[in-house]
């Protein structure tokens, strides 16, 4: 859909989709060679198949058992008190999909798709930034060349969950309801928090029919009046549902997803405790902050970074973006840096912001740049904060 709005464009059109379609496959081999040079610099066999094992890490284990071998039936055998329901099946089935076709490993794979998703959810921006090059080419690093862009070089659902929701604020864009609840049945797929983005699709119909002259009292009315509309809002949490209906048949709890999270040591509880918890958590020497403090400090610059968008009048991303941090603050900390580099709204925005000047943008390309070799290397070494 990027390369056909630079198609329409009245100039220019070749040397722009070129570049459209360049930009990010620079940036996507300009990463794998950065992070191969992380993982050379540190592992004893730097040979392809072991550079690709080792960027599987935490979730990645659990997304490959479910690609391999599905999901486990109850009592797990060997009374086990930990199963696979809390992680979310689409991408696992895709993968597992693609698996019976070629004759590839599923970490292979995997990476393969992942870094395919990556590679794709740039173009998607493309529209979605205003065709702002300066800050298409910083997202495009940030995402493949970037400081976090190994959660986009293994099995984690980031890759998809972008994707998918990149695709779910472009249709919107150009009001097409129906393919954005269809995204939203499939982020439903992906990951829980997925089904929080129809509070955006909701948010963008209620957006249209104010412009239209319409009352805030005459919505329900106007609504009822558009079977599509109600059609794109009943088909957002299919994913959702049909994952639940799987669960009732197959465990006999269709909400063992939730219920399985006290096995990770998740355990509902204010947000805002476990917040002052992480950043009062200091260092018992010297002066870097500890895991818990970046993990803190990452969510709280995510919630400024929805408020910003509330500011600028992108209320649903805003509410899509702040739910979707909120919810998994309400059992701890874990995995906060993911989930917040995971939210594409809040990723443009920074490329949005950080393309105001071109010394600035400058600037941030190269710490991008050089920041992806030392974050590669703490991801590869098990740094708790980057879970």
């Amino acid at each position: 859909m990027a390369v056909e709005d630079v198609a329409r464009a009245k100039s220019g059109i070749p040397l722009t989709v070129i570049g459209v379609a360049a930009v990010p496959l620079l940036f996507l081999l300009s990463g794998i060679a950065i992070r191969y040079a992380a993982f050379a610099s540190i592992s004893p066999d730097p040979n392809l198949a072991a550079y690709v094992r080792a960027f599987c890490k935490w979730d990645c284990s659990w997304y490959v058992g479910i690609s391999e071998q599905g999901y486990e039936s109850f009592p797990i055998p060997g009374h086990s008190n930990v199963g696979r329901w809390g992680f979310f099946p689409l991408y696992p089935m895709l993968v597992a999909a693609v698996r019976t076709i070629l004759p590839f490993s599923t970490i292979a794979i995997a990476t393969a798709a992942s870094l395919a998703c990556g590679y794709l959810s740039c173009l998607v921006a493309w529209p979605l930034m205003d065709r702002n090059m300066r800050a298409y080419v910083l997202y495009c690093a940030f995402l493949l060349s970037g400081p976090f862009s190994f959660y986009f070089a293994t099995f984690l659902t980031e890759p998809l969950f972008v994707l998918l929701t990149s695709c779910l604020f472009l249709a919107l864009k150009r009001s097409n309801h129906l393919a954005a609840g269809l995204s939203c049945a499939l982020l439903s797929a992906t990951r829980v928090v997925g089904v929080l983005a129809v509070f955006a699709i909701v948010i963008r119909m209620f957006e249209e029919h104010r412009a239209k002259g319409g009352s805030f009292i005459g919505f329900p009315r106007w609504l009822l009046g558009r079977p599509d509309l109600i059609i794109a809002i009943l088909i957002s949490p299919a994913g959702l549902f049909a994952y639940m209906l799987y669960l009732y048949v197959t465990v006999g709890d269709g909400f063992a997803f939730i219920h399985v999270q006290r096995a990770f040591g998740r355990v509902a509880g204010n947000p805002l405790l476990f917040l002052w918890e992480g950043l009062s958590y200091h260092p018992g020497a010297g002066w870097q902050p500890t895991a818990p403090q970046w993990s803190a400090l990452t969510a709280i610059i995510g919630l400024a970074l929805a408020a910003v968008l509330a500011a600028r009048r992108q209320f649903g991303a805003a509410l899509f973006c702040a739910m979707a941090l909120i919810l998994p603050l309400t059992s701890n900390l874990a995995s906060i840096v993911r989930y917040v580099v995971g939210l594409a709204p809040l990723t443009m925005l920074t490329a949005v912001l950080l393309s105001i000047s071109k010394a600035t943008s400058v600037a941030a390309l190269i710490v991008f740049l050089i920041t992806c070799y030392f974050m590669t290397v703490a991801w590869l070494g098990g740094y708790l904060a980057l879970v």
